[in-house]
């Protein structure tokens, strides 16, 4: 029996049409990736330099706290817990991390409203009415929250503001 000698190159052909099937699928599928819109995030020099704002503010105020720095979901990122602090400080940061990012709202907002009598608030579930934590935005966009809880609460406003410029 004798071969043919064009099946050699039949083989080639097919190899080479397949080849470039799978190239071209493999770049239509690139293409569509890095067509992707690209969001603005919180970096790790971000969170490191609003925590090390947020500890000094909290010393210029000669107060021990809590600070809570949160993705846009209200996962913490950060979570610090200052020698002192009082043990609730923590949970009450993180609740205001939290809210701040998902009603994308400074929680002293819903702390004015309670003031007010607006007590249909209390109703919603992991809606913060404590001061202190604030959304961070990057245009229109929120990139997280910083929270910070302190024995009395009166320093909140002041400390997470100047954290949040931090950024």
């Amino acid at each position: 029996m004798q071969s043919d000698p064009n099946i050699g190159n039949v083989m080639k052909n097919n190899f080479f049409v397949t080849s470039s099937i799978l190239i071209a699928t493999f770049l239509g599928s690139a293409s569509q990736v890095l067509a992707v819109e690209q969001k603005p995030a919180l970096e790790d020099a971000d969170v490191l330099k609003m925590a090390s704002a947020a500890r000094q503010a909290l010393a210029e105020q000669h107060i021990n706290g809590c600070i809570v720095i949160a993705d846009p979901d209200g996962v913490p990122l950060y979570v610090e817990r200052q020698v002192n602090a009082t043990p609730n400080c923590l949970s009450a940061a993180l609740g205001k991390a939290k809210s701040a990012a998902i009603f994308k709202t400074d929680t002293n907002v819903s702390y004015e409203g309670l003031v007010k009598g607006e007590v249909h608030n209390l109703a919603v579930p992991d809606l913060s009415s404590n001061p202190g934590g604030v959304p961070l935005f990057v245009g229109k966009t929120v990139v997280g929250s910083i929270a910070i809880s302190t024995p009395d609460g009166s320093k909140d406003l002041a400390v997470v503001h100047a954290a949040a410029n931090a950024l």
